[in-house]
């Protein structure tokens, strides 16, 4: 079968720019390096770095005195910084600069009197660590879901970083009917708009989709939700392991595209895979 991969597919500038800074922190630190959580959403990826003695930790009072605490892409809950700083540990700050937008924004807007809503998962790494930099009332809207019920006049709104822009469109306009005033900072990762916008055309050209990526990755999990509305016959797979060769009958064409937290090594492996599927 042809393989069409699309453009964005891998790596965000975000993600490789925290992955380097991992593998320089653990060339040059003296002493254990561990990440705050997961480095990224890939388990393939977090294996390869355990396998570079990198280890991973949930709560800062799981380091041990003398490591050095890499903030993950995602970034961080801000009581957790706090702590590792409290206790003299060396802190690498890994976070996406585009994460760092909205939690700027979090600590602005609800400084200035907004009631903050973020609309994203409330479950996700990178809300639980904007919700915890405001100042202020907060709450989170699940893309697509209902319009969270609470009395202020004051409304500022913000996303996740991958969130599809029709969501976060819905969920500005739905509380602007119901709020005075309403304010809309647009925190999307222009990356994000980019690869979904690539994900939407290989759709519309293939006669399957393959995305690959993390199962806990949102931005890889969006990119499937936006290719099967397209071609309903697209698969998420995190390795080449998981496809099935049922899945691909009487196709001549077949598309690839990844979130942006899955190696370039993943997706060759997959795309090699599909070209020896007969």
């Amino acid at each position: 079968m042809e393989v069409k991969i699309a453009r964005t597919a891998g790596f965000c500038w975000g993600v490789r720019r925290t992955m380097d800074k991992v593998d320089e922190v653990a060339a040059s630190a003296a002493g254990p390096v561990v990440t705050l959580g997961p480095i990224i959403h890939n388990p393939q990826a977090v294996a390869r770095m355990r396998e570079k003695g990198v280890g991973t930790v949930a709560e800062v009072q799981e380091v041990a005195p003398g490591a050095t605490v890499v903030v993950r892409t995602h970034g961080a809950v801000r009581t957790e910084l706090e702590r590792a700083r409290a206790r003299g540990l060396s802190v690498v700050d890994g976070t996406c600069p585009y994460v760092k937008f909205p939690q700027v924004m979090a600590q602005r807007l609800t400084r200035e009197g907004y009631h903050l809503v973020v609309v994203g998962d409330a479950n996700h790494a990178e809300v639980k660590g904007v919700v915890s930099f405001a100042e202020g009332p907060c709450t989170v809207m699940k893309p697509g879901g209902a319009v969270p019920e609470f009395k202020a006049k004051r409304v500022a709104v913000i996303a996740q970083t991958t969130c599809i822009g029709a969501d976060f469109e819905r969920a500005v306009g739905a509380l602007a009917l119901r709020h005075q005033e309403v304010r809309a900072v647009n925190t999307i990762c222009s990356d994000t708009d980019e690869r979904q916008a690539d994900a939407r055309a290989l759709a519309s050209e293939v006669d399957a989709v393959v995305v690959v990526g993390g199962k806990n990755s949102a931005n890889t999990r969006h990119l499937a939700e936006i290719c099967r509305e397209i071609q309903p016959r697209t698969w998420h797979v995190e390795t080449e392991d998981e496809l099935d060769p049922s899945w691909f009958t009487g196709c001549t064409v077949v598309g690839l595209s990844a979130g942006a937290s899955t190696p370039d090594w993943v997706i060759e492996g997959v795309a090699a895979r599909l070209r020896d599927m007969r």
